[in-house]
């Protein structure tokens, strides 16, 4: 049966609720099924919607006929498309089993663990991971010739959409969802960032620095610690509203992918864990217009897709922030920055990633002829 959300509280405490896309669904996912229904209650399908699916990947079989297909299948007894977050549909469901893989123990969204404690709903791994669709549609791909991989990313790249200034308040900086290691109070990330501030100044000894998507401005004042001045710019007003006293003035409010910063204005810009916030095509802007703001060096990090299968795939990563949208290879995001004709500095990576980490990327802008 096809619940719609409204139906959904008339199951509270009854049902073992089992989620995600399922698309394509597999054998692994039928196993998935199979070892929910052995604990005993009715087994509900949270069926995520093609606005989420396609995020990862094209979307392969649409909601409702995703849903009829699970809907038929022995051990399910409900399916509810979900439209919204899986914390909502917990929330309102408030089922007696909240049923994932093994793989997910450790990595569930802190909301979802909260509501979870909140209403007694036990949570319940299942070793039950033998495939993932997303990686069935990439190995399709694979053998895929280049237009059909350039037409996939086409298609994801015109679909993706991303959060406005205005989910990066004051509460995505400092709320409880955040743990400690990953808090923005300034003390806790200069225990984060050890290192980093005296390996900026010492590796590029710049003149001018301006820190693209400062946040609320933690790096800034710890350079400004060590002497060294810096700029930012942050979209958010709550990064300004939120940054110590003392470097607060040298916040600017704008986007990092048209903010009217003059060309070649500082010898140094950095960009750290902004891109994976972007869309594809807002990552390219602001490729650009770093590029054209910097006058030596750019220094970024970001995340990257951990098994890119071809060039132009891209990930999520949820589980960590859910503004997490853009996870790109490499390999492509260092195209671009050869398109604005940028010389990679290897030598200079090495020296900045102390944690090698692997996700750090040096370009310096080569000196006019």
């Amino acid at each position: 049966m096809i619940l719609s959300t409204d139906a959904l509280s008339a199951h509270r405490h009854a049902v073992a609720m089992v989620d995600g896309g399922f698309d394509p669904l597999h054998a692994g996912h039928v196993r998935y099924f199979e070892e929910a229904a052995k604990l005993g209650a009715p087994v509900l399908c949270n069926l995520t919607g093609d606005a989420y699916v396609s995020k990862k990947h094209r979307v392969l079989l649409p909601q409702e006929e995703r849903a009829r297909v699970i809907d038929a299948l022995k051990p399910i007894a409900f399916v509810h498309i979900s439209e919204g977050s899986t914390a909502e549909v917990l929330r309102a469901l408030q089922p007696k089993y909240y049923v994932k893989g093994k793989d997910w123990e450790g990595r569930l969204p802190a909301e979802e663990v909260a509501v979870c404690q909140e209403h007694g709903i036990e949570i319940v791994y299942l070793d039950t991971v033998t495939d993932s669709s997303t990686q069935r549609v990439r190995d399709f791909l694979k053998v895929g010739d280049l237009t059909e991989q350039v037409s996939a990313f086409e298609d994801f790249v015109q679909n993706q959409s991303a959060e406005g200034a205005d989910a990066y308040d004051a509460d995505y900086f400092h709320a409880e969802w955040r743990d400690e290691a990953n808090s923005y109070q300034l003390e806790a990330r200069r225990k984060r960032e050890g290192r980093n501030p005296e390996l900026i100044r010492d590796v590029f000894q710049a003149r001018s620095i301006v820190d693209m998507g400062c946040g609320p401005g933690n790096l800034i004042y710890l350079l400004h610690e060590l002497g060294v001045k810096a700029d930012g710019v942050d979209f958010s007003q709550a990064s300004k509203d939120t940054a110590p006293p003392e470097v607060r003035d040298r916040i600017h409010i704008g986007s990092i992918t048209d903010i009217a910063l003059p060309s070649d204005g500082y010898e140094l810009v950095i960009c750290r864990e902004v891109f994976e916030h972007l869309r594809v095509l807002d990552v390219q802007k602001a490729v650009e217009n770093l590029c054209r703001i910097s006058s030596k060096y750019i220094y970024l990090t970001t995340r990257f897709h951990p098994a890119p299968p071809t060039l132009f795939d891209v990930t999520t990563e949820f589980e960590v922030d859910p503004t997490h949208i853009t996870l790109m290879n490499m390999d492509l995001l260092r195209l671009l920055f050869v398109m604005q004709g940028m010389k990679r500095r290897p030598d200079l990576e090495k020296a900045m990633d102390w944690l090698d980490k692997r996700r750090v990327l040096v370009y310096e802008k080569p000196a006019k002829a």
